[in-house]
């Protein structure tokens, strides 16, 4: 009983960014407002020329905290949960402003005093140990936090509780042993989603390069220095869709949204990523080929920060996204993109674009006249949505039916009527995907979906046999009896 007493006495303070929450709400709160207009990064700046305490308040005030969207570490709520079991006093200390640490501790409902930064006061380190010491006089206390800031305070407290770095005391207990930033960042990057960046491999297998050395190593590199330009835009994007991943049941465990990849470490990383990426292509491929990476990465931070939410140019976007890609693979090795590629692309991935949103409409559980989070979209236009997307998928078809056609009157194909069994694959393909969206059975990404799925992968081997019969078969019948294959 008298351990209980002792126990009870012992107040537990707990810190908010990085310790009760995996987040920054500063760092974020900054993104927001980067994102909404240059006149409030400019006024940001002005702000952090007064000092971090100036800059927390505009903050605090301009791009409030939701509390109920951020990510609380379950370790510290334990902690938190079992104090006030004991009946002991629990304090949030927060370098955080006040109003922000207040919002957090309104919506837990746990915490019996709050001590944040307020004026020009900012609420860290031994600024932070001075109003514990204010609140609770000489009394013994726990101390989470999680930075090297907080060692002052963990040298005074009973038990020093880390969810990140050592705190330098013979009294520390660790509550999360932490995940490696290497490990958070690959998983950002995406790379089970270079996949995608195959097609720029396409302009080398319509060309008849396929046993050039040369184009093959240029479209190697183009799909090097594409990969890495795109997972430095999957990074951004996922930092602008921090608040509506964190809704998602899939995508809230990303490493921005659950808070194992800080903000600071993203964005240096993604910076990294894309320029290495422009300047590698710039240097080491043709100077057009730099131009379709430059355009890539402009459309897409269009895309991550504006047209995602604009009804119909996103899918527009996307498709021309991928389309560019192609772009980019043919510039590589120096041929001309066909006129008839680029056509059937840009309406095959418009289809595909649409299913993307046709997927999230369906999957979503918001109401008929709700905005899908993050989108220009609401649950009633689903029925639109899926009849443009096959719509698409259609034309793209009968691109390759007149393209069959064309090609039969010239002398590019040794066996263009092999042409004419192309549309069938595809038409199985698109029809097939569509109804598997429809009964839930593909992911949020159909391209992703694709080159996974095995009927898919199959449906396109036998596309690139049927255009390789169409190319080369004489030639090939004419070698077998040769003996020469």
């Amino acid at each position: 009983m008298r351990h209980d007493n002792i126990t009870k006495d012992v107040a537990l303070v707990v810190d908010l960014d990085r310790t009760l929450i995996t987040a920054d709400v500063a760092m974020e709160s900054l993104v927001r407002i980067g994102m909404g207009s240059f006149r409030g990064l400019f006024t940001l700046l002005i702000c952090l020329f007064r000092g971090r305490a100036a800059m927390k308040r505009y903050l605090a005030r301009v791009a409030p905290v939701d509390a109920a969207k951020l990510p609380y570490r379950e370790e510290v709520l334990t902690l938190i949960r079992e104090a006030r079991r004991q009946g002991r006093t629990i304090i949030l200390a927060s370098a955080a402003h006040w109003r922000t640490a207040n919002r957090v501790a309104a919506h837990l409902g746990m915490f019996d005093l709050v001590i944040a930064s307020r004026g020009r006061t900012n609420m860290k380190g031994k600024t932070k140990l001075a109003q514990i010491r204010a609140a609770i006089g000489d009394a013994a206390f726990d101390y989470v936090g999680d930075a090297p800031a907080d060692r002052p305070i963990w040298q005074e407290s009973r038990i020093a509780y880390t969810v990140g770095v050592a705190t330098g005391t013979s009294h520390e207990q660790r509550l999360f042993k932490g995940r490696t930033l290497t490990r958070a960042l690959i998983k950002a990057a995406r790379p089970h989603q270079w996949a995608k960046n195959a097609l720029v491999f396409v302009p080398l297998a319509t060309s008849g390069l396929m046993l050039n050395a040369l184009a093959i190593g240029q479209a190697l590199i183009a799909f090097a220095f594409m990969s890495v330009i795109a997972s430095s835009v999957y990074i951004l994007n996922d930092l602008v869709d921090i608040d509506s991943d964190r809704l998602h049941a899939k995508k809230r465990s990303r490493p921005l949204a659950s808070g194992d990849l800080p903000i600071p470490v993203a964005v240096i990383a993604a910076t990294v990523m894309m320029l290495g990426g422009l300047v590698g292509s710039f240097v080491l491929l043709s100077p057009l080929t730099f131009a379709a990476m430059a355009c890539y990465c402009g459309l897409t931070m269009t895309y991550s920060f504006r047209l995602k939410s604009a009804m119909i140019a996103d899918v527009l976007a996307l498709a021309c996204l991928y389309t560019i890609r192609i772009v980019a693979g043919a510039a590589a090795i120096n041929v001309t993109t066909s006129f008839w590629l680029l056509l059937f692309s840009v309406f095959f991935f418009l289809s595909l674009g649409y299913l993307k949103r046709y997927i999230e409409l369906s999957s979503s559980a918001r109401q008929d006249h709700e905005l899908l989070s993050g989108r220009g979209y609401i649950r009633t236009d689903t029925a639109i949505v899926a009849i443009s997307g096959i719509a698409a998928g259609m034309v793209s078809i009968l691109v390759v039916v007149l393209f069959a056609e064309a090609m039969g009157q010239t002398m590019s194909y040794t066996s263009p009527a092999m042409l004419w069994l192309l549309p069938l694959p595809l038409l199985y393909w698109l029809n097939r995907i569509w109804m598997m969206g429809g009964r839930g059975q593909v992911d949020s990404d159909p391209v992703a979906f694709a080159v996974t799925d095995p009927k898919s992968i199959a449906v396109g081997i036998s596309i690139a046999a049927i255009v390789m019969l169409a190319k080369y078969a004489p030639v090939m019948a004419w070698m077998a009896t040769h003996n020469l294959v």
